[in-house]
């Protein structure tokens, strides 16, 4: 899925004519920290930072004269994934999408994205997810795709997080069309796999924006 797909054109940028004030009060009614600032060719020049605008002593001075951070923004043919990587890196909960000449083209909400890769890995469908620890070295998905589908299961979405600091070992979560997992979970036990968590439609529904999230985290590799 691309970011065109999901993109909001109801909320328009700030522009440098723009007063201090005005950045400040869009910034508040979005719940964000940056917000995209536009020339007069509709073209993104850089981000108003709350950081910055609060410190500044004339709330009537134009953006034009207050110092802008850099452009953080998306291209309008860039994946999702991308998407929700720099959202998550700048912590944004809404993202400017722009044309190959960086021409503003309209914004993506955090609240858009979650609800998109909910789609794309079917979290709010019918099923249960698994959770399979792996070590570095025994990474393969082909095995745990085909043992899950001896099993009688179909899978509907998979997550990869890969191994850092604090675990060196990757964890494949997997969306099944089976209400109870156990089965699947107990072939996978008996090929000497560790399931870490198991969670079905009932807990799934209740912690769709949790998972969402935790998503996001997974996609920031």
């Amino acid at each position: 899925m691309l970011v065109n797909e999901i993109l909001n054109t109801d909320i328009s940028p700030l522009h440098l004519e723009d007063s201090v004030a005005t950045a400040l009060m869009k910034i508040d009614l979005l719940h964000t920290t940056k917000f995209a600032v536009v020339d007069s060719n509709d073209r993104v020049v850089g981000m108003a930072s709350l950081e910055k605008l609060i410190e500044v002593v004339d709330e009537e001075a134009p953006l034009s004269e207050i110092e802008l951070d850099d452009p953080v923004y998306v291209p309008h043919n860039q994946h999702l994934f991308e998407a929700s990587r720099i959202m998550l890196a700048q912590e944004l909960f809404i993202l400017p999408v722009t044309t190959e000449s960086m021409e503003f083209q309209g914004m993506i909400k955090k609240r858009d994205v979650l609800s998109a890769l909910g789609d794309i890995f079917n979290l709010s469908s019918f099923g249960s997810v698994i959770t399979v620890e792996l070590d570095q070295v025994d990474f393969s998905l082909s095995d745990l795709v085909r043992i899950i589908e001896l099993e009688g299961a179909k899978i509907l979405g998979i997550a990869v997080q890969q191994p850092n600091a604090k675990n060196p070992s990757y964890r494949v979560s997997f969306k099944l069309n089976l209400e109870d997992s156990s089965v699947v979970s107990a072939g996978l036990r008996r090929f000497g796999y560790t399931i870490t968590s198991e969670a079905n439609s009932e807990v799934l529904e209740g912690n769709f924006s949790d998972r969402a999230d935790e998503l996001i985290r997974y996609l920031d590799l």
